[in-house]
């Protein structure tokens, strides 16, 4: 990692760096390091640093639906257009071994980082709402200037439709009594049935979405602002995928029971003349609830993305709400 930052140091700070101290260094989707710089100048600069994961499993998962492809593209082509919090980017691209971004340490800047298994509130839930809804709004039908955030859609339904049905089934193995009985046989009959399930979530315009918005990826930015890291599976999708997964992932069920309709209809408002109708709108919520779901029982099969302990919670609140909207009954 030195090699590589000393070798394009003047592309990403623009100047020589004199000195590099590794604070921390993690594996699982992707590596993730945190480093303090000191810079020619004298200025102490401190970054975080994203790269191919040490596991080949979790390279695999990254390399084969390219989804580095979706990071480097957000953070070099359209992190300055989006109304949401994020890391400024010191450089991104590929490499002939894979990729590297870099950013900011957001740890450095008074930022409140979120752990993956935190619980938000429904007002935290409003202020990320409204700003995906500002972000959703502005990308409108409009995401065929970035051709990219198409194609890893088209991908993953063709890998989808190959591995559902196994990785759904491990990850059901894996994590017990979290998923009720009742949720097995829908579960694997979507997986079966992948394509169907996926057309029945997408219905309407696109737009630009985050698809991964757990509590992991979360930030409040010194500002005040919420914020979202981990854009490796942005792309062209639905707007209820957004939502949905945030709320399935991010809210105690009772919280989500309480608040759900009335956060909707407040990001519908946000979204203006282009949102769908109410019903429209809670059929689709509820649709989508279903990949949030299998998101996190994909994660769980695959193991090395996250921990067990942490994996237990998200799918447990993933799927007590797919039992509370009767998600699979709505596909």
């Amino acid at each position: 990692m030195e090699k590589i930052l000393r070798k394009f140091q003047t592309q990403l700070f623009g100047q020589p760096v004199e000195e590099i101290e590794i604070l921390d260094d993690q594996s699982g989707t992707t590596r993730r390091t945190r480093a303090r710089l000191r810079l020619n100048d004298g200025q102490e600069l401190s970054v975080f640093i994203k790269r191919p994961s040490r596991s080949l499993i979790a390279r695999a998962f990254v390399a084969v639906p390219r989804l580095s492809r979706a990071e480097v593209g957000f953070y070099t082509e359209l992190r300055d257009q989006v109304p949401i919090a994020t890391p400024q980017c010191h450089g991104a691209g590929h490499l002939w071994r894979g990729f590297i971004v870099v950013l900011e340490d957001l740890t450095d800047s008074g930022a409140t980082l979120r752990s993956s298994t935190d619980a938000i509130t429904a007002d935290e839930a409003a202020s990320l709402l409204a700003s995906l809804a500002a972000m959703h709004k502005q990308w409108w039908g409009r995401t065929e200037s970035h051709p990219w955030l198409a194609r890893n859609p088209q991908r993953e339904l063709k890998l989808g439709a190959m591995l559902s049905p196994s990785l759904c089934r491990l990850g059901l193995w894996r994590v017990g009594s979290a998923v009720p009985d009742s949720l097995r046989q829908p579960i694997s009959r979507y997986a079966r049935n992948r394509r169907v399930g996926q057309a029945a979530m997408a219905v309407g315009p696109t737009t630009l979405i985050h698809n991964d918005c757990h509590p992991g990826n979360q930030f409040v930015a010194a500002d005040g602002r919420p914020g979202l890291i981990d854009w490796q599976l942005c792309r062209a999708g639905p707007w209820a995928r957004d939502v949905a997964y945030l709320l399935a992932t991010s809210l105690e069920p009772e919280t989500r029971r309480s608040a759900e309709r009335e956060l909707l209809a407040d990001y519908l408002n946000q979204l203006g003349p282009v949102a769908p109708t109410v019903d429209e709108a809670w059929l689709a919520y509820r649709r989508n609830v279903v990949y949030a779901l299998e998101a996190m029982l994909v994660t769980a099969a695959v193991g090395v993305m996250m921990p067990k302990s942490t994996s237990l919670v998200l799918v447990n609140r993933a799927a007590t709400a797919a039992a509370d909207l009767d998600s699979f009954g709505a596909l």
